[in-house]
């Protein structure tokens, strides 16, 4: 009568086991009653505090629309600031040209683009591009997103500086860092001075 995750782990059983390790499922994972934005150590919305989190909290149990998913879904329950400044961000406008048809498919950048990335997965003999339903896997510390997000479509240096603004993080990246993290710096000055170094060798 009601489906739970179990249900859908019959086929999707990768993603079920993203879920089940990530913050939305873990309580399931562990036996426990399943997660309610209302536990959350996070800022969520009032009206979604007794909402039990399971797979259909997402995906609607008679519309599968990835579309909703990405971030309907996700603004109906998290209320912190970065959430909340989503829709005013420049990543919404490429998200809106997107599924509106005015750009083409996988350009935009939802709330999922970045905390539930799509990654190539193997399954068996198979390759598949599959969302990766486990939100730790790239929140805490959020530098681990520079790899698997940040970097398809900015330059290192830049994504570790938006990543150490936190003001920039909290308006949802409108505008351009305050903030420079002197690592790529370093690293360039040091290839420079062995270059130098080589340049002067008599050998």
């Amino acid at each position: 009568d009601k489906p739970d995750h179990k249900s859908c782990q019959s086929c999707h059983s990768t993603q079920v086991d993203g879920f089940l390790s990530g913050k939305h499922g873990m309580r399931l994972k562990e036996g426990l009653s399943p997660m309610k934005p209302a536990i959350a150590m996070q800022p969520m919305r009032a009206q979604a505090h007794d909402k039990e989190l399971s797979c259909t909290s997402c995906h609607s149990a008679h519309k599968f629309n990835t579309k909703h998913a990405a971030v309907e879904a996700c603004l109906n329950c998290h209320d912190d600031q970065h959430s909340r400044s989503y829709k005013e961000s420049p990543h919404f406008v490429i998200w809106h040209k997107e599924i509106t048809g005015q750009t083409k498919a996988n350009s935009g950048v939802s709330c999922a683009t970045c905390h539930m990335p799509r990654q190539l997965t193997k399954i068996d003999d198979h390759k598949l591009v599959l969302a990766e339903h486990n939100q730790n896997m790239n929140l805490r510390p959020n530098e681990k997103m520079l790899r698997s997000v940040c970097m398809d479509c900015h330059g290192l240096g830049f994504s570790i500086d938006v990543l150490a603004d936190k003001k920039l993080i909290d308006n949802n990246f409108n505008g351009m860092p305050s903030t420079h993290v002197e690592s790529i710096d370093l690293v360039k000055q040091r290839m420079e001075e062995r270059a130098r170094r080589k340049e002067d060798s008599p050998w």
